[in-house]
C-alpha cells in the first residue's frame, strides 16, 4: 500500500507540466487527477461521487483560488475570485477553520497542488480571536466588505449591537435592538437567510456581540 507521501509524489508528477503535455486541457485533466487522488488519500469515507464533485468545482471555479480540507471530519472548502494568492490562501483557510471548528490544510492554490509530502494544517488565529472589536481581526472578508459603512463605523455604534460572519466571507451587523440577544439573535436570523447564499455551505456564527468579539465560541441560532 502507498504511503500518503508516495500518493503525493505521484499526484504532483501528475499536475506537472512536463508530464501533462502542452495543451491546456491535457494539464487541466493531470491536475483533476491529481487532486482526486490525494482527496481520495485524505478523505477515504467521502464518496466518489462528493469527490469527483468537490474536483470539478475547484477547477471550474475563478482564479484566485484555493482548496482545503479539514483532515479530522474530511470535509472539503473551496474559496475564490480574490485579489491575490495571499489572499485567496488566507480566507480559504480561514473559512474552512469557521465551518468545520478545526484547522485545515491547503490541497491546492490556483492551478497547483500546494500540499508537498503530506497536508499541513494551518492554524487560522483570528478565527478564535478574542478581544475588542478590531476591523483589521475580522478574518475572510474581502475588502469590499471591509470598507461598508456599517462595519467601518461599528465600533463607534450605541449598543445593543451584533454581528453575524458565515464562514463565505458574509457579514450582518444589527443595530438598534432591545437586548444584546435581540440583537444577537437578529443578525444571526438576517445571515442565515442571506438570499445570495441560498443556505449552502453551513450556518451562520455571531462574530460580535457590542464590542466584544465571541467568534471564539461559535454561537449560533438558539445558543
Amino acid at each position: 500500500m502507498k504511503t500518503f507521501a508516495q500518493f503525493l509524489i505521484c499526484a504532483s508528477l501528475l499536475a506537472s507540466p512536463a508530464i501533462a503535455g502542452p495543451t491546456t486541457a491535457e494539464r487541466k485533466s493531470q491536475f483533476e487527477k491529481a487532486m482526486n487522488l490525494i482527496i481520495a488519500t485524505i478523505s477515504p469515507r467521502m464518496s466518489e461521487r462528493v469527490r469527483e464533485g468537490v474536483v470539478h468545482d475547484y477547477v471550474e471555479s475563478e482564479p484566485n483560488k484555493g482548496q482545503a480540507i479539514e483532515p479530522v471530519s474530511g470535509g472539503a472548502w473551496r474559496s475564490s475570485r480574490h485579489e491575490d494568492l495571499d489572499a485567496a490562501s488566507d480566507r480559504t483557510l480561514e473559512g474552512c477553520q469557521l465551518r468545520y471548528g478545526k484547522p485545515c490544510g491547503l490541497l491546492a492554490l490556483n492551478g497547483d497542488i500546494a500540499a508537498e509530502g503530506e497536508l499541513k494544517t494551518r492554524d487560522m488565529p483570528r478565527v478564535h480571536y478574542d478581544g475588542e472589536f478590531d476591523l483589521a481581526k475580522i478574518p475572510i472578508i474581502r475588502p469590499a466588505v471591509r470598507a461598508r459603512a456599517d462595519v467601518q463605523g461599528y465600533f463607534g455604534v450605541t449598543a445593543p449591537k451584533a454581528i453575524a460572519i458565515h464562514p463565505w466571507g458574509t457579514l450582518f451587523v444589527s443595530t438598534g435592538k432591545p437586548s444584546p440577544r435581540d440583537a444577537q439573535d437578529a443578525a444571526l436570523a438576517a445571515c442565515n437567510a442571506d438570499p445570495g447564499r441560498n443556505f449552502k455551505d453551513g450556518n451562520c456564527f455571531v462574530y460580535a456581540v457590542g464590542n466584544q468579539v465571541v467568534i471564539s465560541e461559535r454561537r449560533q441560532l438558539g445558543k
